[in-house]
């Protein structure tokens, strides 16, 4: 706004030329053209870090000066010792104050800023930290204490005119500050705008690339579908899964016959882990097998371990309740009376047997193990064709927001440094 009335209060042959800027060359331009915009603000500045540089020599001797001072020969010997002890005090902090001072070699506005800010501070708790002592000095040491304190109060007088003289270019100033900062994520902006830039063109090539394999390797599993042997493959999976299921029917047939026992052969493992009933190590296998895997024990004898189960239970050393000893002798009973786990046996093994033939044929079919690599490489193409749809999507989103955000930081530039140095500026991307 300031820099609008400035522009409108000129008249038509007062009004600036606009400036065109690369980019790259604007932070130098900045640099430069602030030495010659704020160059009056900086022979200030000089001045006066001089004037308190010249004070702070003075603040030395006077320091110097008081610490010589001697006490009036009708001073108590008590006040004498507060004296002298609060004298080193405010001393102590004017060496604080003294050391703790470094003044800038630039002449930079801003770095100004800081030294105001970081010696009114020290100032001040040289002042807060001998408050009390100051008293006593002003009291015992007249003389000294006077041009001690002359110099002090100028130092403050000298830092106010400091940041006084700061101050009338303080809106500018504040601004200038900020620019390196946005120059250089501008420049970094532009930097990843182009690197999106060129990414996405090869994203997208490397998008149409797999789309058209996928298309081909498609076609060709069509192809393969109608051969004759895609078409035995078929049929021998239609087959290999109808025994698979018949197996599956087989073991859970098993597990159930032998489910009704399993109270009575946990309670036998715990006994034989304990001692209490030591098993032999064919039936100490039985029992794990039956445990952990009943489908495992087709094709053994089990019926002595049965027996001995069964004369467990009715002598009671397994201390089941009747009911279910009673449950678990009548299982017993069908098991050990029949030939039903000789028949699943059969079947298993028939099952097995047949599936093993099947799945070598199937196998040994080379267009069916084409058609698995195939069939995989098609599920790689499908992946990596979202991986990279979706890393597309992305990029051009966040492409869009780049740019959009890159539009307000050059305009909001622009603005700061037409305000800052007076002129129309156009930067050149």
């Amino acid at each position: 706004m300031n820099f609008i009335k400035r522009i409108f209060g000129k008249k038509k042959e007062d009004i600036p030329k606009e400036i065109s800027i690369k980019i790259d060359d604007l932070s130098v331009w900045t640099e430069t053209e602030s030495q010659k915009q704020f160059s009056e603000l900086r022979s200030d500045i000089k001045q006066k870090y001089d004037e308190i540089s010249a004070t702070l020599e003075n603040l030395s001797k006077s320091r110097d000066q008081l610490k010589d001072t001697e006490f009036g020969e009708n001073i108590y010997k008590r006040l004498a010792k507060a004296g002298v002890s609060n004298r080193d005090n405010l001393i102590k902090n004017i060496n604080v104050l003294i050391e703790k001072t470094i003044i800038p070699e630039d002449t930079d506005p801003s770095k100004s800023v800081e030294f105001y800010i970081d010696l009114k501070s020290t100032l001040k708790t040289c002042l807060d930290n001998t408050t009390r002592s100051q008293e006593y000095v002003k009291l015992l040491f007249p003389e000294g204490y006077k041009v001690v304190v002359i110099d002090l109060k100028h130092l403050d007088t000298l830092l106010d005119e400091l940041m006084q003289s700061i101050g009338n270019v303080k809106d500018e100033l504040d601004v200038y500050t900020k620019l390196p900062d946005d120059i250089e994520i501008i420049n970094q902006s532009q930097h990843k705008i182009k690197e999106m830039t060129d990414n996405i063109p090869q994203l997208e090539a490397k998008y149409e690339s797999l789309k058209n394999d996928l298309h081909t390797g498609e076609d060709r599993l069509v192809e393969m579908e109608k051969s004759e042997q895609i078409i035995r493959a078929h049929e021998l999976e239609k087959e290999i899964k109808t025994l698979n299921d018949r197996i599956s029917s087989i073991d859970s047939n098993v597990k159930e016959l032998f489910a009704p026992l399993s109270k009575a052969l946990l309670r036998m493992q715990k006994q034989h882990d304990s001692g209490r009933h030591t098993l032999s190590p064919v039936n100490n296998k039985h029992l794990h097998t039956l445990i952990e895997n009943p489908v495992l024990v087709l094709g053994n004898d089990i019926n002595p371990f049965l027996n001995e189960i069964q004369k467990s239970v009715e002598d009671g050393t397994l201390g089941l309740k009747q009911q279910k000893a009673n449950k678990t002798i009548e299982q017993i009973g069908r098991l050990t009376g029949s030939d039903i786990l000789v028949s699943l046996y059969g079947d298993r093994e028939s099952c097995s047997s047949k599936l093993t033939g099947l799945l070598e044929e199937r196998n040994g079919l080379t267009v069916y193990k084409e058609r698995k690599q195939l069939e995989k490489k098609l599920s790689d193409y499908r992946s990596s064709i979202n991986s990279i749809e979706q890393s597309l999507d992305l990029e051009r989103k966040d492409l869009g927001s780049l740019i959009e955000e890159i539009e307000q930081l050059k305009t909001k530039l622009n603005s700061d440094l037409s305000f800052v140095f007076n002129k129309i500026i156009k930067i050149v991307y």
